[in-house]
């Protein structure tokens, strides 16, 4: 299996920190316009780690416009606490 097929599988199957806190549709927002931009940038890192989270923000420019404005969604609306 090539490592990106790999890599957008095992992203797919196990969710972003970025959601977390977020209910469960939401996480699925999240992968569904997301995961491109995962593989793209973070797929080399624990779709599970905070290294995630660092590196969505440190590609905020570079990601899909659906994909910025999920993240804004949920990091506004998605957590508690």
């Amino acid at each position: 299996m090539p490592y990106r097929t790999l890599v957008a599988f095992a992203f797919a199957t196990s969710g972003l920190v970025v959601a977390q806190a977020a209910p469960a549709m939401d996480r699925e927002a999240l992968k569904a316009r997301c995961s491109g931009d995962y593989a793209t940038y973070c797929g080399d890192l624990p779709p599970d780690g905070d290294e995630v989270q660092a590196c969505f923000r440190k590609n905020m420019a570079n990601l899909a416009p659906a994909c910025r404005t999920e993240i804004d969604r949920n990091g506004k609306g998605g957590r508690k606490g």
